[in-house]
Order: structure tokens, then sequence, then C-alpha cells
């Protein structure tokens, strides 16, 4: 609940304490006094849009700081506002927002600076806010289910829990199994381009310098002509000799050698001479020998050429692609075998997480059903009971519907050969449906548009729905705008009733609502030198008996307005014992 607020510089307001109490505080004043002002304010704090409009005429910035006790707040509650940094302590928060005219708005929780969402959320689990603003829970079609399932009882919001507990498991599971998946068709992706490339290495069947030999071939066939003519014309010089006759080289050796002869025994020297030329002979008819041999093995094969090209060039395409040289292809070779073998199948790990999640699953439908069944009860009950209460808040025509509804989802749940989608709360949707006066349309409860309309229908529905409501202070602010005394006194009994579960608010004009109020705070614009400014005070005793009595009669109560005052005020029977106070 709220138990302070500070507002400054904030409209006609040049600063304003204001103290609130558990149960119902009404704001009273005149009219054009300024007492939506403090809802405004109030407003702020929660995280309305920034309006510059709002800032005093004299000033730069206005401040709105509130106290907010947190004993009455639900456990869930509490939970999501400490995600935000852990900013509660103490079972209290403190919250305060600057706007400025030319620098940047602030906003601090528990001194804690925090962005203007952040505020909004945090403001969502402490005000619900009902008239002409915008904090409305039951305006949120994603809070109708909570108001369904809060009626449910305890065994009802158990067995929520433990369906919420499965769906995170089973989030949890499909999410681990989905990155299975994925790794999985990544890995064998990755493996099966492993293993091309080693089809392809394999495939080749590399030798040591192989592609060294085949340059070496393919040189010599494409030379073939050329190495022919030269070794055709080595043989003819060296051993066969010219076509007109001309001697070899063989031939002038053996004339030599036969001059030798006739000379050879004058001397041992011409001898070895002798000898040394003969030994050349042989040489040079070997050497004929080896260049007709090759000069016959040698031929231009195209075929044979074609072959090495095509081997040499497949070569050349795996050193682009996988090393430099033949030795770094088969070192890569290596480094590809180890890598698969390292690659992991997850393949049994993927059959047991299918498993439990279809087990998962499976509890998951049993336990969606179930809660749906039974929100189809608590509606019907609750659609015969607002319809009720708006009844007696003169909206005698008034249909309320509650619609549940479940959507089909290819990733969600299997229920009876169908997949739905779940969530935490379980496969339905909740949404309130109404129409206002005969004839009408049902229309979604956000599409309402009347302000006083809206205050009433929530005043309804709260009257229903405050014991199940987990907001622990409500606000409305001219509720009771237009209504005549015997509704007023309607209004005024539920806003009492509200008020022994919750912190209630009320900016009221009805003396009847203004009787009920465990604080009555008034608020009325005064001209001080020359200068307007509002103020605020608490009423008790016979201030509180004035004020009603001109809510009852005008400015110019009298006497008969003040007995009327404090029969509303006190009852009969405490008049008649003589209480006046």
């Amino acid at each position: 609940m709220i138990s302070y607020l500070r507002v400054k510089n904030f409209a006609l307001i040049d600063e304003l304490n204001i103290e609130f109490e558990e149960g119902l505080n009404v704001i009273t004043g005149e009219t054009g006094a300024g007492k939506s002002i403090i809802i405004e304010a109030i407003n702020v704090i929660l995280g309305s849009a920034p309006n510059s409009n709002l800032i005093k005429s004299s000033a730069d910035f206005l401040e709105v700081e509130a106290l907010f006790n947190l004993e009455q707040i639900s456990k869930r509650q509490l939970n999501e506002i400490q995600q935000y940094d852990d900013i509660s302590s103490d079972g209290q928060l403190i919250i305060r927002r600057q706007l400025h005219r030319r620098k940047k708005n602030k906003c601090w929780v528990n001194n804690h600076l925090v962005s203007l969402s952040v505020l909004q959320e945090i403001g969502n689990y402490l005000i619900d806010l009902h008239g002409q603003h915008s904090h409305q829970s039951l305006l949120d079609q994603g809070s109708h289910i909570d108001f369904i399932d809060n009626l449910g009882g305890a065994a009802f919001l158990q067995k929520r829990a433990e369906l919420s507990k499965k769906y995170s498991q089973w989030q949890s599971k499909t999410s681990l199994l989905n990155n299975l998946l994925k790794s999985r068709a990544e890995n064998l992706s990755k493996r099966d381009y492993l293993l091309f490339q080693l089809r392809e290495i394999d495939n080749a069947r590399l030798k040591d310098k192989e592609d060294e030999d085949l340059e070496n071939k393919i040189n010599i066939i494409r030379n073939t002509v050329k190495i022919k003519e030269i070794m055709e014309m080595a043989s003819l010089a060296l051993y066969e000799g010219g076509d007109e006759g001309e001697s070899s080289i063989r031939d002038a050796f053996v004339r030599i050698i036969s001059y030798f002869n006739s000379i050879a025994n004058l001397d041992k020297s011409i001898e070895q001479i002798k000898d040394q030329l003969v030994d050349m002979q042989f040489k040079v008819e070997d050497v004929a020998d080896q260049i007709v041999e090759y000069k016959d093995r040698i031929d231009f094969d195209s075929q044979q050429l074609q072959e090495f090209e095509s081997r040499l060039d497949l070569i050349n395409h795996l050193k682009k692609k996988y090393g430099t040289d033949l030795n770094d292809i088969l070192i890569y070779k290596d480094t590809l075998q180890k890598q698969i073998d390292s690659i992991e199948d997850d393949q049994e790990k993927i059959e047991i997480l299918q498993n439990e999640i279809e087990e998962n699953e499976k509890i998951l439908a049993e336990l969606s059903q179930d809660l749906s069944r039974q929100r189809e009860l608590i509606a019907e009950r609750l659609e015969k009971d607002i319809v009720k209460e708006l009844n007696e808040l003169s909206m005698k025509n008034c249909k309320f519907i509650i619609q549940i509804t479940q959507k089909e989802d290819k990733a969600g749940v299997k229920i009876k050969d169908k997949l739905y989608r779940i969530s935490s709360r379980g496969i339905d949707k909740v949404e309130f449906f109404i129409a206002s006066n005969a004839g009408e349309k049902e229309k979604p409860l956000a599409d309402i548009i009347s302000g006083g309309e809206v205050s009433r229908i929530m005043l309804g529905l709260k009257s229903i729905l405050s014991k199940a409501d987990e907001i622990p202070t409500m606000i409305f602010d001219e509720i009771d705008s237009g209504v005549g005394a015997r509704l007023g006194e309607v209004i005024a009994t539920k806003l009492a009733n509200i008020s022994s579960n919750h912190q209630v608010i009320a900016v009221t004009h009805l003396p009847q609502i203004a009787c009920k109020a465990h604080r009555h705070l008034y608020i009325n614009k005064c001209v001080e030198k020359n200068k307007t400014t509002i103020q605020l005070k608490s009423l008790n005793g016979n201030e509180q008996l004035d004020e009603i009595a001109r809510m009852i009669d005008g400015e110019q109560y009298g006497a008969i307005s003040l007995e009327h005052a404090r029969e509303m005020l006190y009852g009969k029977e405490a008049l008649k014992n003589g209480k006046q106070e």
C-alpha cells in the first residue's frame, strides 16, 4: 500500500505531503479545487507518459516521491519486483520521479536509477487506478486469466503451480533438444564435408614426388620431335656417317687406330696412346648404341600426354585446396581423419531427451485440461455474480461474458490429436467481454471508452474479484460521477467492502462515500499574495462533519444539513446515544 506521497512543483502545488492509511481514503473538495491532481501525481509515480505541462510555471522541474509498504503484497509479486536488481528492502519501496523542462527525466526506486519501463512494470504490481487513467489491470486481457485462477482457491493454485513447474522443465528440455538437434545436424554436415575431403585425397592415390615425375614426362613428350632430330644427327655423326659418304667419328677412330697399330711396337708410349684411342672408340660405340636405343624408344603419344596432364591437373587442384605440396596434402589427410574420429553423434542423448519430453507433455496435457475444466466452472459462476453486481450499480441490461479459448500451435503440446499453444498457465486464453446496453454486441472490456462506465464496471468487478486481486492499492477517480443518492449509497458500500481487503483511494463528491472513509482528505485552492496554491488537510470530528454537510447542501449549508451529516456519519443509533463524534 502507498503510505506517503510528496509532490513538488506539480501544477499549482509548491510542495505537498500526504499520508494515506489502510482501508478507505477519500479525497474531497470543491469543483475545480484540484482533487484529481493528486491522482495525476500518483500516475506520474506509476510511469505515465512525460508531460512538461504538469511542471509548475515558475519551476524547471517537478518531483513526485512515494513510500510503499510491501507487507500486503503477495510473494509472487514481491519476487517479480525483486528481479529488478533486488531493489526492494525492509518491506518498503521508495519511488521518486523527476520531470524536467530541458534535462532528461529521471526515475529512482530505493535510490537506484531505473528506466521508465522498469518503473512502469513495478507500478503494475502496486496500484490499480480506475478513472480517466491507464493503470487498470482489468483492461489488460493478459491479467484476466489470473483473476479467474485466483478465485479457484488454494487447490487450484497449487495445481497451476505444478503445471508452471512442469512447463519450465518442458521448456528447458525442449530448448536443450532443439540445441542438440541443431548441433547434431551441424556435426553431421561437418562430418560429411570432412569425409568428402578425405575421400577426394584417398581416391587420388598420391605418390611421393609424383608431380615432379609427371612434369618431367610431359616435358619430354612435348619435345619429342626436337629430341629425335638431335638424336638422329648425333647417331649419324658418331656411328653411321653422312649421306654423301662422310665418315663418322667411329670410322675416324678405326682409321686412326690402324695407323697407330703400324707404329705401336716402336715405343711403349705410342702403345699407350693407341690403347686410349681404342677405349674412346668403345665409348663412342656405347654412346651411339644408347642414342639409337633412346631414339627408338621415345615416340609422341598424344593420349599418354593427355593422361599425364590430367593427372598433374588433379594434383595441382588438390594442392590449391589442401596444401602447397604433396607432403602437406598427406599431412592434412591425417588431420582430417583425426577430426572425423573426434566428432560425437548425440543420437542416443536425443532419443533419451525426446522420451522425457513426451512424458512431460502427457503430464502438461492432463494438468492443462483439468485447469481448463475448472476455469469453465469458475467463469460460469463469475458471469452471474458480476451481472448481479452491475444490476445493483444501475446497469440493468448489462451482459458479461468470459471467453475461454485455446489456440492450435505446431510447437505446442498434443491434446486429443491436436497441438495447442501452452504457457505456464496452461492452454487457455481468457478474456472478458461486456455489452453495456440491451441489443449491443459484446465487446472486449479493453474497448470500453466511457470513463464513468469503465469505473462503474470496474467497481462491480472489483466487488467480486477483490479477494482474488493481488494488487494491494486501488484508486477510483470520480467513480460516482453523474450518480444519484441511492446509487451513491450502493457505490459507497461496495467501496467500503473492497477496502476490507485492499487499500482504496477515492476522489469523490458524494457524502455517502466520504462517510465511509477511514481517512478523509480535503483539498482546496486558495490565493495568497496574488498566487494560487493548493492545500490539503486531513479532516476529523467537526471539520469532517462540516465538509459532509457542504457536500450535501453546498456552501450555504445549515443546521438541517449538519443533522443529516451527523446521521450519515455516525448513524441514527449513535445519535440517540448522544455520540456526536
